[in-house]
């Protein structure tokens, strides 16, 4: 059986432990957002991308390894901030859970909306079965 791992659906599998880790959902009192945080959203919020999704590794042209990517984002303000840290630890407790390595972590502040912004990022490789 072909398993065609460069479209695996990884964004579901990562908002889905996200969304059901009890203490990141409880911190993250503005949610999870895809790409863009609705404006009017509450601090701190995470914002999510995938960066990458990709066959990596062909064997007999078949896809054996699909390499995908993250970048879990942690914005606060002033008030919020308070909370990183241990938004930063629940997020790369989920992340290792679901087995992605941790290749980046940025903290920036972004002058133009006074923000703090923490730029997290993971990769995995998938790998196809025989069955």
């Amino acid at each position: 059986m072909t398993t065609d791992l460069g479209n695996y659906d990884a964004q579901a599998e990562l908002l889905s432990a996200l969304r059901n880790d009890e203490e990141l959902a409880t911190l993250s009192k503005g949610g999870f957002h895809n790409l863009v945080a609705k404006q009017d959203a509450p601090f701190p919020r995470i914002v999510y991308s995938q960066l990458n999704n990709r066959p990596t590794v062909y064997a007999d042209g078949e896809e054996v390894r699909a390499t995908v990517n993250f970048q879990v984002s942690i914005f606060t303000d002033s008030e919020s901030i308070i909370h990183e840290k241990a938004m930063i630890k629940a997020v790369d407790r989920i992340m290792k859970s679901l087995e992605y390595g941790k290749y980046d972590h940025q903290p920036l502040f972004e002058t133009d909306t006074k923000l703090y912004h923490v730029a997290l990022r993971y990769e995995k490789n998938f790998y196809g079965d025989d069955e």
